[in-house]
């Protein structure tokens, strides 16, 4: 079991430095808050023999920790950003779940924000270690932690860094850093149901191109110099530059606000699914906004920011215009009717949660009914999804079956003739 040393204070102040043993960081760091120590250096053991020799995080088996140095804060290039970013720099939502929880732990255990970035950075490994050293350095000059992240929109969602943002200004980074990671193991879970529930449809899919091609060879080879089935062919390749658009599309092209304004706002209007994107919205701003304000954030600020959290530019779009109401000494309810982002469960919920003076728990009601909506509409689209694609392929491979047989047998038909 690992070795952890730690240095601390104790209740009446004094500094305390000792070594415990624990299955991981984020569990020592609960036990020593347990204890009633506000931990301010926690890391691995250095050596078993001087445990707090030169007290510092342990190396890293893939390499040394890196020097503090000022990081820039100007964007990267375009090319990192744009190109090589989102198609080889991303950090899979996996990693950043657990990171976002390990430091929502270290933080809420009194670990200062510098030394939990320097020690994640030296549990990790590639891109994340990467960006998670020159965060700590942004941390170490006196910057906010979301300066460094905007410079990675490819690792960091724009929800992401919405939430950072509110934690930073409400002076709850760590509770903020939790519920981040509770989101995307939403959406974890969300996107593991979709691909178990289509996994047989593409499989089946991919098939039937290996069939198509499989019979153009037999054809060509039974009947020489036939074409094959040219048509058919024809139309799999529509299919698979349709996919790569679609692969382009998402990598790239939403990165546009422009874009994302148009393709959000037509989601919104797709029955069914637009019932289902604006739940998910509405959950993701109330939990959000519900947070900033028990935090006692400015409603203005607040609004603004769980706006940013909602993930869909149609949405935000719609509720920034109405912000300065809030300044202007007009209610919540009222403002938020006014804006037309809103769906009438949030309004009337937001409108009992400013009369009773619960608007935090109003809210996480709200985005709990949403997000149980939303799963449950997520998990019926996806069969149906799956359902369609395995009729639709069923039938076109039964064709293309048919038609084989149908033009062998009356080619044999004609030689035997002859």
């Amino acid at each position: 079991m690992p070795v952890f040393e730690y240095q601390a204070t104790d209740a009446v102040g004094k500094q305390v430095r000792g070594t415990i043993i624990g299955d991981s960081l984020d569990l020592v760091a609960g036990r020593l808050a347990e204890q009633g120590l506000k931990v301010s250096q926690l890391g691995m053991a250095q050596s078993a023999g001087d445990p707090l020799a030169g007290f510092a995080p342990a190396e890293s088996p893939r390499g040394a920790i890196p020097e503090t140095r000022i990081p820039p804060t100007d964007p990267r290039s375009r090319l990192e950003t744009d190109l090589l970013g989102p198609l080889v720099g991303g950090v899979a939502l996996s990693k950043l779940q657990f990171m976002f929880r390990q430091l929502g732990t270290m933080l809420n255990a009194g670990i200062e924000i510098r030394q939990a970035l320097e020690t994640l950075g030296a549990q990790s490994q590639g891109k994340l270690r990467e960006v998670l050293f020159e965060l700590r350095d942004h941390t170490a000059a006196g910057r906010p932690m979301s300066v460094g992240m905007q410079r990675y929109p490819e690792v960091f969602s724009p929800l992401m860094m919405a939430m950072v943002r509110a934690g930073e200004q409400g002076g709850m980074q760590g509770d903020m850093a939790l519920r981040l990671a509770d989101y995307i193991q939403r959406d974890i879970e969300l996107r593991n149901l979709i691909r178990r529930e289509t996994f047989y449809p593409k499989l089946v899919f991919g098939a039937s191109i290996l069939i198509i091609l499989a019979t153009n060879l037999i054809i060509n080879m039974v009947a020489p110099g036939k074409s094959g089935i040219t048509a058919e062919s024809l139309i799999w390749f529509v299919v698979a530059g349709l996919v790569a658009a679609g692969f382009f599309f998402r990598k790239y092209a939403l990165k546009n606000p422009a874009v994302k304004y148009s393709w959000d706002a037509f989601l919104l209007g797709v029955p069914y699914i637009g019932t289902m994107v604006h739940g998910f919205a509405m959950a993701m701003f109330g939990r959000a906004f519900g947070a900033l304000y028990e935090a006692g954030v400015p409603t203005r600020e607040a609004l603004q920011l769980g706006a940013d959290s909602c993930a869909n530019e149609a949405v935000r779009a719609r509720v920034y215009p109405i912000v300065h109401r809030l300044g202007e000494g007009q209610g919540i309810y009222e403002t938020f009717a006014e804006s037309g982002a809103f769906t009438p469960i949030v309004l009337d919920m937001v409108k009992t949660g400013e009369m009773t003076g619960n608007m935090h728990d109003m809210l996480i009601k709200v985005s709990e009914y949403y997000e149980d909506e939303g799963t449950t509409k997520a998990r019926q689209a996806a069969s149906l999804y799956g359902v369609g694609m395995l009729i639709v392929v069923g039938i076109y491979v039964a064709y293309i079956v048919i038609k084989f047989y149908t033009g062998y047998a009356s080619g044999a038909m004609s030689n035997l003739g002859e």
